[in-house]
This record gives structure tokens, C-alpha cells and sequence, in this order.
């Protein structure tokens, strides 16, 4: 039976004319999503690094076995990302080696709708184990360039909303493979649609969650960030002109957060089921493939390990930035062209209350603070205005006036992290 699935190898792989690879299996595309789709590359507010390997049909010699390494890191806001792939796929005679780099964009459709983009490029490199191979004679291997580079590249979208529904699909490999090159870029055939891949799941964000943490009498409350909630469904259906569809259907339960539970099922070959662990900086995971029908009795199923890195903490940038919250549009004054214009502060039903302006920037002139108001207006889109102090004749911009000691102070803390300036105060108006 071994003979037999080698002889097959040989035939499948020294084909002059192969234009496709089947693009590996993983049961952890839960937790690393970027293993199938560039899109989702640097989604989280973590640099991660990870490493996955999955060792295909126990018992069977020359079977597929995969190792992945990938790292991660957001930029701005979570506005875009870059990352990185370095993947060994081994498949018995037939040793393929991938580099990658990744860039991913992200555009917020409306509100609570984001469109991620994603796109990589690298090298591909294929080579033979000589050893296994009696007859070196052989035309399809004797010009054969060991280690040979080829191009490689993939592209993919996502669009994800506030309820967690999420939508994505990628273009696995943008150029055609060729195995048994006899020279580095031999061929450019562009070929995007020759595998696809397209995900459907439910992973709803939740804004934090408060646990309790610690053994014995010692126990305190910790809040959790960038959280989901515990129940999260996926659905693949991937296309290859090679091996045909596959679909296969997850469910995963978080217990705690720091434990978790899945199962899936893939069509035409059957279920696997998966466990995870937190441990604060660091993630275990592991899933486990019964053998199927097809290799019933020669092989132990299929197992695959993975372990992921935060490295570092949070990143600063990438908190939710905050919503400065300015003058309100229904407050927008007309265009003023004198000092006789400006505001001095409180409507005439409440002068007997403690008034509190956010101030940005303070004049001697009023043109000059006129001339910041429009200037704020149109490029920040920040809406201002200018209050006068009868008592020492200064004119000050202030983006935001309130009755509250509190809400102006936090205005003024988010002002000074979201604008240019960073000597914003807060000028307080006692009733007269």
C-alpha cells in the first residue's frame, strides 16, 4: 500500500505541465484568519507571532505535513498593517518552501462597517529529495534546478460589521506553480482564479469584560479588552482546480476566556475537534483529525499544534481612539468680520451657573482667532468658536463649552491627544 501511494507521488508530481498547488489545510484559521486571507492580516491591536504544525495522516510515509511561522504588526489606528509568512509544505519526494510579505488597508465603509484589503508577494521555492529517487535518469527530473524560486502572491477583502458578521475571500495563489522548473522565474502565468477561497462567520466584539482572577482569599476584578463573545460559528468553501471544493463548517466556545472548545466538519472527510489555551502573553492550541474512510486502517488520524505570541503590550496608538467632542453644528456661527460679533459666553437663561470653555488657542487680535476658527472648520472639521475677556483683552478659540467640570477637563485631555495642540485649557466663567 506505501508503494502504491509513492507511485502515485511520482506520477502526480513529475507531471511537465502542473498549474496548481492545493493550498494546505488548518484547523486554526479561528485563531490566526490571516493563515487563509491577507485581509485579515494585523487585525488584532497585538505584534503576534505564531507558529503552526500540522502533521497529515500519522502512519502514511511521504505524507503532507505543513510548518508556518507568521508575524503580525498593526500600524496607525489600526488604519493598515504589515506581516509575514516563511511556510514549509512537505509532500514526501516534493519539499515547497514559501516567503511572503503582506500588506493589508483598512476603510471604514460607515460607522460600525469596515472593508479590509490585503495583498502579499514573495517567492516560492521547490525542491527534490534526490535520495528517494532510483531511476535519476528520469527526463522529468534529470534538468530538474533544486531549490528553484518562483513568484508568489495572493490577494484578499473582508468585510467586517459591529454585529460580528463577518464576510471574506481570497485568491490563494495569483501565479501558476510549476515543480520541476530548470531555471529561477521561469514563468510568470497569471492565473488568479485557479484556487479561491471563501469565509462566512460570526465572532461578535464585545468592548470588555470583567472577570475575577486569583486563588483564595486573594482575588480582585480584571477587565478584559478586545474581547468576543464565547460562541463564534465559521464557514470555509475553498475551490482548486487540483482537488476540487472543500467545505467544512466550525463552531468554537470560549470558557472564561481562557479556555475554548471547538469541532468541525469537512465535507467528504469528516470531523476534528479542537481545544485552546490562554495563558496571559501566550496561546496553545491543538486539533485533532480522525482517520477517514479513504485511509481507514493505515493511518492515526492527522494532528496539528500551534502556539501564538503577543508580543509586547497593547499598542498605544491602537487603543479606541477617542471622540473629541467639540461645539455642536446647530452652535456654528456665521462668518464674523469684527470684534462685535464674538461671543462672551453662557445663554442668557442659565448666566447664573459656572460655565467652562475648552480653550485651544488664545489672541490678541480677533482677525487672528478668526482666522483659526475657519481654519479648524476646514481641515479638522472641528467646529469653534472665540470667547472675549472684557479684562485683559484676550480673544480665546475654544472648541467646547459645558456646565460640567467633568466633561470639560475630559475634553480637554482628548483635544490634546487628537489635535496639534497640546496647551489646550480649560478658562472657567463664574456668573456675574
Amino acid at each position: 500500500m506505501i508503494r502504491a501511494f509513492i507511485l502515485y507521488s511520482l506520477l502526480f508530481l513529475f507531471v511537465r505541465q502542473i498549474c496548481a498547488q492545493e493550498l494546505p489545510v488548518y484547523n486554526h484559521f479561528y485563531t490566526t484568519p490571516y493563515l487563509y486571507n491577507p485581509a485579515e492580516a494585523a487585525m488584532f491591536p497585538f505584534r503576534t507571532a505564531s507558529i503552526n504544525h500540522r502533521q497529515q495522516w500519522i502512519g502514511v510515509e511521504g505524507a503532507p505535513m505543513v510548518t508556518t511561522l507568521t508575524f503580525e504588526s498593526p500600524f496607525q489606528y489600526k488604519k493598515f498593517g504589515l506581516s509575514g509568512t516563511l511556510r514549509n509544505f512537505n509532500r514526501g519526494l516534493l519539499s515547497t518552501n514559501d516567503v511572503l510579505a503582506t500588506y493589508s488597508y483598512i476603510v471604514n465603509l460607515t460607522k460600525d462597517t469596515k472593508l479590509r484589503f490585503g495583498i502579499s508577494g514573495g517567492v516560492t521555492s521547490n525542491s527534490l529529495d534526490f535520495t528517494q529517487v532510483s531511476d535519476l535518469s528520469d527526463p522529468s527530473i534529470s534538468n530538474f534546478l533544486n531549490n528553484n524560486l518562483q513568484p508568489l502572491a495572493n490577494v484578499g477583502l473582508k468585510i467586517e460589521s459591529a454585529t460580528g458578521i463577518n464576510f471574506g475571500a481570497s485568491l490563494p495563489r495569483l501565479f501558476n506553480s510549476r515543480y520541476n522548473s530548470i531555471q529561477n522565474f521561469e514563468r510568470f502565468d497569471f492565473s488568479p482564479f485557479d484556487e479561491f477561497l471563501v469565509m462566512a462567520y460570526f465572532k461578535k466584539p464585545v468592548d470588555y469584560k470583567l472577570v475575577t482572577r486569583g486563588t483564595g482569599r486573594f482575588k480582585k476584578r480584571i477587565k478584559l479588552e478586545d474581547v468576543y463573545a464565547p460562541l463564534q460559528f465559521y464557514a470555509i468553501y475553498q475551490y482548486s482546480q487540483v482537488v476540487g471544493q472543500r467545505i467544512e463548517l466550525m463552531s468554537t466556545l470560549s470558557f472564561d476566556e481562557l479556555f475554548w472548545l471547538g469541532a468541525s466538519y469537512r465535507l467528504n472527510y469528516g470531523f476534528a475537534g479542537m481545544v485552546g489555551l490562554n495563558m496571559q502573553k501566550f496561546t496553545f492550541s491543538y486539533a485533532y483529525e480522525p482517520s477517514t474512510n479513504i485511509v481507514n486502517g493505515i493511518v492515526n488520524g492527522s494532528h496539528e499544534i500551534q502556539l501564538k505570541f503577543n508580543i509586547g503590550g497593547k499598542l498605544e496608538e491602537l487603543r479606541e481612539r477617542p471622540k473629541l467632542k467639540s461645539l455642536s453644528r446647530t452652535e456654528e456661527r456665521a462668518p464674523r468680520f469684527s470684534s462685535e460679533n464674538v461671543q462672551y459666553g453662557g445663554d442668557e437663561g442659565q448666566a447664573q451657573q459656572t460655565k467652562y470653555y475648552v480653550v485651544v488657542k488664545e489672541y490678541k487680535d480677533f482677525n487672528s482667532a478668526d482666522k483659526l476658527v475657519k481654519q479648524l472648520k476646514k481641515e479638522n472639521d472641528i467646529v469653534a468658536d472665540i470667547f472675549f475677556n472684557k479684562g485683559n483683552g484676550i480673544y480665546y478659540v475654544y472648541i467646547y463649552e459645558t456646565y460640567s467640570r467633568r466633561d470639560a477637563y475630559k475634553d480637554k485631555k482628548i483635544a490634546e491627544e487628537v489635535t496639534k495642540f497640546k496647551n489646550v485649557k480649560v478658562i472657567v466663567v463664574d456668573p456675574e
